[in-house]
């Protein structure tokens, strides 16, 4: 954040158990998604042929396995560290700028570490 303190939250009592519920389900199902890929990679990896299509069209599907991972990864962390925000009591707060993030937004996307603005102004034109 950048030094100023928090506005005041627009969320209430419920909302936060909500997206708490929410965000714990997202990690569980994260983890599962990642752990069933690496396992499909592993598979894939035992059972590649030696024919050259075969080894191509396995190469192929482990680097899309490799994406979902990278991809699920990266949304478990931003997921791990909501939940860690929750109980520091910084849940809600912008990142960046420190204002109250839109409670549609928590509640659509309880993951999300920024406010509409500061993520369209990240983003860019």
């Amino acid at each position: 954040m950048n030094g100023m303190p928090p506005r005041e939250s627009p969320l209430g009592p419920g909302d936060l158990e909500e997206a708490a519920a929410k965000l714990s389900d997202q990690r569980d199902r994260l983890r599962a998604e990642i752990a069933t890929a690496r396992e499909t990679e592993s598979a894939l990896r035992r059972d590649c042929a030696l024919d050259a299509a075969d080894v191509g069209a396995t190469t192929l599907a482990i680097e899309e396995l490799h994406t979902r991972i990278d991809a699920a990864t990266a949304l478990l962390e931003r997921t791990l560290a909501a939940l860690t925000r929750i109980q520091d009591g910084t849940f809600g707060a912008c990142a960046t700028c420190g204002a109250p993030i839109a409670r549609e937004r928590l509640m659509a996307m309880p993951h999300a570490e920024r406010c509409v603005a500061c993520t369209e102004r990240q983003s860019g034109p």
